[in-house]
């Protein structure tokens, strides 16, 4: 998250990271399921306000070369970072530029897509109207804005500890001597508040969050001079005022009713006639402290209702795999499908199932929704030699669109409007995404190609090294096993074994090690076509 004023990040530069739910991919998605025609995002511009280092932007600008991003932030020492990433890796589509948000006008032109994350409650009132007239007057009439904010009621209990992190941290000088002592209270709090009681359960569960947050986070979320959370009726209100409409939030799954039991979701429609009023009810049942939100011209056609949509136009890609190891495709028969952050989906429709095992294959390639239907088809027919789940084609892709879309929900599927520009599988000679090898060198996470962030082990960081295009295998061996002979990296033995310092032996276990990690890198998304 930028701010405004340049002194705390200049001195504290903020977690470099790149945000998923900020891609354009992302937004335009959402806004297609809404029924509207989003900006071709081939040749889209894209407007970053707050853009810190650049390193939420310029993977983009990396993915999309077509299309063209400007970021603005007021830290001269981010935006110094950000400009000589974006000259290592010689992109000519994005310009980064050291400035305040209320001095942008009309010269800047219009954008397709506008990205605020992190900014509009940590920054004064006239700039939170700024921000949403910059979505106003520099939105292209079919574009999308996204801005995020902290929420309320949720951020009532999560306020209350920043007050007492603030009083606390108060008299010290410095960001990091903030830091410190805010984080010395909050293991005081943690230490000395009895959880027996309502109250130290309540403060307990939130003082474990912020405790884990890096010292970025802790400093520029809690300890700045502003933060103003909203309720999400009175952000609606504003944007309104602005002449924007809410569209949704970049996450799918969040805005569903039926998440809720269907008791608590039968009331939440009978109070709440319109969708303002039920997103704000939700709020309360959840407690929320975060919003991510999708914003409009106001006088679009929007589709809420999606049962019995057909996804057409839409890229589909799922990492979910089968638990079993021979899964039934037969109707009824339910199989787990696992995803790689652990939750387990149990599918029953043999359509679907067939789906998700076709995926499973391709990915992290996308397949068109056309594709995937007929495909899908086949393989049923194949394996349990009946056609389909319904009665018809169209009954198909119907019913597969409902599960698509509820597995898009559930963050078990993927949706896409355009397929990234990835690998699939490990060339002859394979080439890791630019950016990635720089990143590499400052630390095991990096942003992969899908705008996602992937952690890697040491090998595999001095692998990503490597893959510049001039390499096959038997180079990439060589090259690791003088590392290993110069120290610069550990090859230890099996079962615990003292390391291997053999010439032969380490060509043989680096051997194994490239020919098993080079496709672990495809899988992570992190090699070019």
């Amino acid at each position: 998250m930028a701010h405004p004023h340049p002194t705390t990040y200049d001195e504290m530069p903020y977690v470099r990271k790149a945000f998923p739910q900020t891609q354009p991919d992302r937004l335009g998605t959402l806004a297609k399921l809404f029924g509207l025609q989003p900006p071709d995002l081939e040749t889209c511009r894209v407007l970053e306000l707050g853009c810190a280092s650049g390193d939420n932007l310029i993977p983009m600008a990396l993915g999309m070369p077509n299309a063209r991003f400007v970021g603005l932030d007021l830290s001269p020492r981010q935006i110094e970072q950000g400009r000589q990433t974006v000259e290592a890796l010689g992109l000519a589509n994005i310009e980064l530029r050291r400035q305040d948000i209320t001095e942008v006008d009309a010269t800047w032109g219009v954008f397709d897509y506008v990205i605020c994350h992190g900014i509009y409650s940590w920054v004064p009132a006239p700039v939170r109207e700024k921000i949403l007239a910059i979505c106003r007057d520099n939105l292209t009439s079919n574009g999308v804005a996204y801005v995020s904010y902290n929420t309320l009621p949720g951020w009532h209990i999560r306020g209350m500890i920043r007050d007492m992190m603030v009083y606390h941290a108060g008299p010290f000088e410095g960001a990091v001597s903030k830091v410190k002592q805010a984080r010395a209270l909050l293991d005081f709090l943690a230490q000395s508040v009895p959880t027996s009681l309502p109250y130290g359960m309540t403060l307990r569960q939130e003082l474990d969050e912020v405790r884990n947050e890096p010292d970025a986070y802790l400093f520029h979320d809690h300890l700045e001079e502003i933060n103003e959370p909203v309720y999400f009726h009175q952000f609606v209100e504003a944007a309104g005022r602005h002449g924007l409409e809410y569209l949704g939030e970049s996450e799918f799954g969040e805005m569903l009713v039926r998440s809720f039991p269907a008791n608590v979701a039968e009331t939440l429609r009978r109070i709440a006639p319109d969708i303002i009023r039920m997103e704000q009810y939700m709020d309360f049942l959840r407690n929320r402290t975060f919003r991510q939100t999708l914003l409009i011209h106001q006088g679009a056609t929007l589709r809420r209702k999606l049962d019995g949509i057909v996804l057409d136009g839409f890229f589909v890609a799922s990492a979910a795999r089968p638990v079993s190891a021979q899964p039934v495709l037969t109707h009824g028969v339910s199989e787990a499908f696992r995803t790689p952050n652990g939750l387990t989906h149990n599918i029953a429709d043999a359509l679907t199932k067939a789906a998700l095992l076709l995926l499973a294959q391709k990915w992290p390639q996308c397949l068109p929704f056309e594709q995937l239907a007929a495909l899908s088809r086949a393989s049923l027919q194949q394996s349990t030699g009946i056609a389909s789940s319904g009665a018809t084609r169209e009954a198909d892709e119907r019913l597969l669109s409902d599960s698509v879309l509820q597995g898009f929900a559930a963050r078990a599927v993927e949706l896409r409007l355009r397929p990234p520009r990835l690998a699939q599988t490990p060339s002859a000679r394979p080439v890791a995404s630019p950016l990635a090898r720089l990143q590499v060198e400052h630390g095991p996470t990096v942003t992969n190609l899908r705008h996602e962030p992937a952690t890697l082990s040491d090998l595999h960081r001095r692998m990503l090294l490597l893959l510049d295009g001039t390499r096959g295998v038997d180079a990439l061996v060589a090259a690791l096993v003088k590392l290993a002979k110069d120290g610069k990296i550990v090859v230890p033995g099996q079962e615990g074994g003292p390391v291997v310092t053999d010439d032969a032996m380490l060509a043989g276990v680096l051997r194994k090690a490239v020919e098993a990690g080079l496709p672990d890198l495809a899988t992570s998304s992190l090699l070019m076509e």
